[in-house]
Formats: structure tokens, C-alpha cells, sequence
């Protein structure tokens, strides 16, 4: 069974702007019934090949066709017939007369594969009526409508010429393609330049959170734009400005040829730094071609509204996902519980349960999958109030992080290597005063956990890109090898149970309060306590199925009195430059001579580069060849004796 392409985006259309005074060549919005006059609709397959009328007429269970007035579409997942070679074909048109030719038209088109099939969706031109055709335009995968501009300027002068819109369904059961608004027009000549898209937000290699508009206020945001030549001159160049109220930013961009219909990515040297509450971050163009006068002016800016989110320093966001290796969904889970922990780290705790694997503790687990309204994996339990999939934790945890918390929680850790004993403590110091039966529990969680057996495999349904990008899993076999593996938040152990320590807390708690509970946990060989952290959570308990989480949070551990190692670093791991290109500098400082060494791992925990500094002292500043790493998010983790740091690294350019 195929699985519907998930709308992770918003909308981002582009706008196909028009003077008054162009001539129209070819005007078709498919508002009338059935086959246009004058078209034709060649197809092998049993349902006729192109069919018109609404998305919800022409739409499918595995090919939902957003609303768009009335429609061409060809529907494959309907039919799972021969679209193998399928035309829609315009009349004949006369170039004869024009000195430019320009095309705009509407498409929805996932450019989707099954079977390690994939669509194909081309528009054609043929200028002996059919009889052969060149390809001018081949369509990217999108998930929204979006307008597409095509320049046919190279057959100015043709007088039989024919446009087709051609599907091919890669000869297998695909979803198929959906066409509005087409349009053939011969432009009037001049300088246009048009702001089609404008983008505010993290610059971030996981597709799937562009576009989203809620920030934490401080977070530096990358401001981008696409710019399209709507004229019929090449575009040298033109000064870009951006403000978003309170400040404005101005660049001057020359030595430029941006061809008619072409676009350009203008990506700001600058960036927004998000503000609190509503904020409205407007782009505009100008002196395009030293000042030459623009055909249109009213497509020479865009605005994009962000939201600034101030987080109560005080809140923490517990996400316990249910995970396993057998599951070929999960490494969803993986990539997004990466991604929080890396871009919230002082307001996402993340804690990894896993099922029916080598990392599965039967307490833990049995309360994750026996939770009210378990989805199946993977899924989040958050605060235990509510599950969500992995792919809305950032959207819910930037929703909740500035509420109110009636109690702020710490944890701390102290090691006994001499038995091998880590005691955690929680503390609880209460802002509100609060009555009932309130719990402390404690989890111990690793990170980067391998292992040699078979149960550390780990099943990717991502493999091969037919599901979209998952964050370098799409590039990895369906049966990932164990050695290839690392897993990161994995919980060891959750010291309370389930369901938390009875009689940790009095019934009556009074703002001001300030009360602790230590556990002790005695590290067996399996886990490496120096990928140990540990989480500390309170808990509401009514019954068996109402366990809230009023706050959490995470933190170390230090060596017990007596067995502090010396080297221990006085200020943390600096990586820069960052982003980085060739190499790049570990600066850090130790208090006493230590062994150092240092690893970098990609964004799902394969280890890519490693070395052993030796014995180093004082102030450090090591230069890392990364040359030979391909581009995207790493992580390097300094180690000196029984502490390390760790810092992302994002490589680019190499």
C-alpha cells in the first residue's frame, strides 16, 4: 500500500504578474466542461487519460488534490493503468508575429516514487504540428500548487507550433499530475523584477521545518528570497533591502546575468534575530539595472510574518518517544528527537523507550505502550499528558515553552567508580503551592549506544528517497548494519518506575518549598557512563492512567569526592569557524595536563573522523581537516578523561 506524501510545508506560491499590454497567445483555466476546444488528450490508459473538474472530482485517497477552482489533472493512483506516455496537447499557435514568447501555468505534482519507480512530468513543444517534440520544462516535486514560468523565446517566429503537458508514470502505480491557469504570452519589452518567494527561518537541512513561522525570541534566522526576471532583459544587477520594522538592511548586488524567466536565490549576509510577539519582515527590490525603469513596480517586494516566542526559563518539555530497531518508521523518530536536542537545548528533554531491541527496559517500555491512546511507532508521549508523531515536536513544544510551571526542577548526578554507583539527585522548588500526590522519578539516559548483535540492526522504510528526505536516511540501506548504528537518548533505566516514587513529596506543598530525592543506580558493563546524563521529572498522580508531567529537566554527573580526574576543562568546547568549509578549530582549555582525543559523528551517529591528541595542557587550539566531509550537520565530542563536549558543526561548501 502507497503512503500519502505528508504536507509538512505551507503554501508557497509563486506570482505570475502581467502588464497590461502583453498579447495573449493561449488562455486556458479548464473553467468549462470536459476536453477544451481545440485540445487533445493522447493516453494508453482504461480511464481516458486527462480528465477536468474539481479536486475533489478528479482527487484520490492517495493522490488528495488541494482546492483550486476547476482543474486538468491525469490521476494515476485512481486508475494503476498504462500513463506510461500520456499528452495533453493545446491547439496550434502562431509565433510568427512575436520577438518573445512566455508560458505560465499552474501544477500540483509530487514528482513521487513506488517500487523505486518514479513520475515524470515534462511540458513539450513541437513546431510541425505534432508530429515531433522537444522538452522545454521538466517539472520539480513540489507539495503545493505552484506557478511555473517557461521561456519560448527560442521558437519566436514559428507559426505551427503546439504545447503538451506530458505524464509518465515510470511503469508503475504512481499519483499523477493536476494543470490550471495555462497561459502563452508575448511580453511586453522592458526590465521586471519580481520578489516570487520570501523565507524567514532556521537554515536547516531537514526540509520539513521550513517555512515555519514560530521562533524563540533571540534565535538568529536566515532571511531568503527568491527573485524571478519577469522582463524580457537580462537583470545585471539591483539592491536588496529587508526590514523588519525596527531595523533595515541593505545590499548592492552586481556582475549578475539573470536571464529572462530565470531566477535568483538572495540569501541576506545579515540575519533577523527574532523579536517578541507578531513581527512582519518585508524584502524589496530596487534600482534594478542602475535605476532602469521596470515595466511593473508592484511585484517588487514580499512580507513574511514570524511570531517571536519568549520561553519561561523555568519550563522544560519532556518527550518520551517510543522507538525500536524493528521498526522501519522510526528513524523519523531518530531525526527529529536530533533535531530538537540540538536546536532547544535548554528546553527539550528527550528520552528514547525502546521496544523489542537489545536497549528496551521491560518497566519503561510497558508504560509507554500501555499509555492512554498509544499511536504505535514512533510516537511522543509529551509531559504525559498527550501523543504526537515526531515530525510536530517543534511546532508543540514552541506552543507550551512560555506557560507558567508551578515548580522549577534540577538534577545533578555524583559517580562512584570504586562500585560503580551513580546517585541522581531531583529538586523540586515550588512556585505554587500545590496539594495531592506528587512524585519525584529520575531516567538515566545514554547516548551513541552500539552494539554488534542483529537486534542493533536498525530497519529504514526511508531507504531509497521513495518517502521524501529523513535527514541522510533516505541514502541508507531499508536493513541499516548494527556497526553502523548509533543510538542517541536511550533510556537505561527509569529509577521511580513508571509512574513515579510514592511518598517523595508531601500532599501539601507551599510556594517557597524547596524539597529533593536521590536515587542510586549502579551502572552495569552494558552502559558507558560517559554517554550518561540523567533527567529528573515530578510527577501529578491520580491513577494509573493520569501521571502529568508539572516539570522536568536534565542534566550530568561529576566524579564523587576523592575521584575527581585532573584535566578537567575550565571553559567548554568552541568549534569555528562554523559553518566550515575545509577545516576547522577545536579551542578549549584544561586546568592540568590530559589525555584528549576527539571524534565526529554525522547527523545519525555514524562515526566519520577521529583522533587521539595525546596528552595536551593549558589553552588548545587543534586544526581538523574536514575537507573529505561531504556537506551537512556533524557533531564533535572533545573527550579528556571522564569529561566530554560536544558541539555541532555544520559543513558547507566542501
Amino acid at each position: 500500500m502507497k503512503t500519502i506524501i505528508p504536507f509538512l510545508f505551507a503554501a508557497i506560491l509563486a506570482l505570475s504578474l502581467t502588464a497590461q499590454g502583453q498579447t495573449t497567445l493561449l488562455s486556458q483555466d479548464f473553467e468549462g466542461t470536459g476536453l477544451p476546444s481545440g485540445w487533445s488528450n493522447i493516453s494508453n490508459a482504461t480511464d481516458g487519460g486527462w480528465k477536468f473538474g474539481t479536486n475533489t472530482q478528479l482527487q484520490s485517497a492517495y493522490f488528495p488534490i488541494p482546492p483550486h477552482t476547476k482543474m486538468a489533472a491525469t490521476n494515476d493512483d485512481a486508475c494503476n493503468c498504462d500513463k506510461g506516455d500520456e499528452y495533453l496537447i493545446t491547439p496550434v499557435m502562431d509565433f510568427s508575429g512575436a520577438a518573445n514568447v512566455f508560458m505560465s501555468f499552474d501544477a500540483y505534482f509530487y514528482k513521487a516514487s513506488y517500487n523505486n519507480k518514479q513520475e515524470e512530468a515534462h511540458v513539450k513543444i513541437s513546431t510541425d504540428g505534432g508530429t515531433t517534440w522537444t522538452t522545454v520544462f521538466t517539472l520539480p516535486g513540489n507539495s503545493a500548487w505552484t506557478t511555473y514560468d517557461v521561456n519560448l523565446s527560442a521558437y519566436a517566429g514559428q507559426s505551427n507550433v503546439k504545447l503538451a503537458f506530458n505524464y509518465k508514470d515510470g511503469g508503475d502505480w504512481l499519483y499523477g499530475w493536476a494543470l490550471d491557469n495555462v497561459k502563452v504570452y508575448e511580453p511586453l519589452v522592458g526590465t521586471d523584477l519580481m520578489v516570487s518567494t520570501l523565507l524567514v527561518g532556521k537554515e536547516d537541512p531537514r526540509p520539513a521545518f521550513v517555512g515555519f513561522q514560530k521562533y524563540l525570541t533571540g534565535l538568529p534566522l536566515t532571511v531568503r528570497a527568491t527573485l524571478t526576471n519577469k522582463g524580457t532583459y537580462a537583470i545585471n544587477s539591483f539592491d536588496v533591502s529587508w526590514t523588519d520594522g525596527t531595523s533595515t538592511h541593505t545590499e548592492t548586488l552586481t556582475g549578475l546575468n539573470v536571464a529572462p524567466l530565470a531566477t535568483y536565490t538572495y540569501q541576506s549576509q545579515v540575519p533577523y534575530v527574532t523579536l517578541g510577539g507578531n513581527q512582519s519582515i518585508t524584502l524589496s527590490v530596487s534600482n534594478v539595472n542602475g535605476g532602469a525603469n521596470e515595466i511593473s513596480t508592484t511585484n517588487n517586494s514580499k512580507s513574511y510574518a514570524v511570531y517571536g516566542v519568549t520561553p519561561n526559563p523555568d519550563r522544560k518539555y519532556l518527550a518520551e518517544e517510543a522507538t525500536g530497531t524493528w521498526c522501519g518508521w522510526c528513524p523519523r523518530g531518530t531525526v527529529y528527537m536530533d533535531y530538537m536536542t540540538e536546536t532547544y537545548p535548554d528546553q527539550f528533554v528527550g528520552v528514547a523507550v525502546h521496544n523489542g531491541d537489545p536497549m528496551a527496559n521491560s518497566t519503561y517500555d510497558n508504560g509507554v505502550n500501555t499509555f492512554p491512546g498509544f499511536m504505535g511507532y514512533p510516537s511522543v508521549i509529551v509531559d504525559r499528558e498527550y501523543i504526537i508523531d515526531p515530525s510536530a515536536l517543534e511546532f508543540d513544544l514552541i506552543d507550551k515553552i512560555s506557560n507558567d510551571v508551578p515548580v522549577k526542577v534540577t538534577v545533578s548526578g555524583e559517580y562512584n567508580p570504586s562500585i560503580k554507583q551513580l546517585a541522581v539527585t531531583v529538586t523540586g522548588e515550588f512556585i505554587q503551592s500545590l496539594s495531592g500526590n506528587y512524585r519525584f522519578n529520575a531516567v538515566i539516559v545514554e547516548d551513541s549506544v552500539t552494539g554488534t548483535s542483529s537486534g542493533y540492526k536498525q530497519a529504514n522504510y526511508y531507504a531509497g528517497g521513495g518517502q521524501g528526505l529523513m535527514g541522510g536516511f533516505e541514502n541508507l540501506p531499508s536493513s541499516i548494519p548494527a556497526n553502523q548504528m548509533h543510538y542517541n537518548h536511550v533510556g537505561r533505566a527509569i529509577l521511580g518506575g513508571f509512574h513515579g516514587t510514592a511518598g517523595s513529596l508531601p500532599t501539601t506543598l507551599n510556594a517557597g518549598d524547596k524539597h529533593s530525592y536521590t536515587y542510586t543506580y549502579v551502572v552495569p558493563s552494558t552502559v558507558n557512563i560517559n554517554r550518561v546524563h540523567v533527567v529528573g521529572m515530578i510527577t501529578q498522580y491520580n491513577s494509573n492512567s493520569d501521571n502529568i508531567v508539572i516539570n522536568c529537566n536534565k542534566g550530568g554527573w561529576e566524579l564523587a569526592s576523592g575521584f575527581q580526574e585532573p584535566g578537567a576543562p575550565v571553559a567548554s568546547l568552541a568549534v569555528y569557524p562554523n559553518p566550515a568549509t575545509d577545516e576547522s578549530v577545536l579551542h578549549y582549555r584544561l586546568s592540568a595536563p590530559a589525555q584528549v582525543s576527539y571524534e565526529i559523528r554525522n547527523a545519525i551517529g555514524q562515526l566519520v573522523q577521529s583522533e587521539n591528541l595525546g596528552l595536551r595542557s593549558g589553552e588548545q587550539q587543534t586544526m581538523v581537516d574536514i575537507s573529505k566531509l561531504s556537506d551537512g550537520v556533524y557533531f564533535v565530542t572533545l573527550r579528556v578523561g571522564q569529561n566530554s563536549f560536544t558541539e555541532k558543526l555544520v559543513v558547507k561548501g566542501s
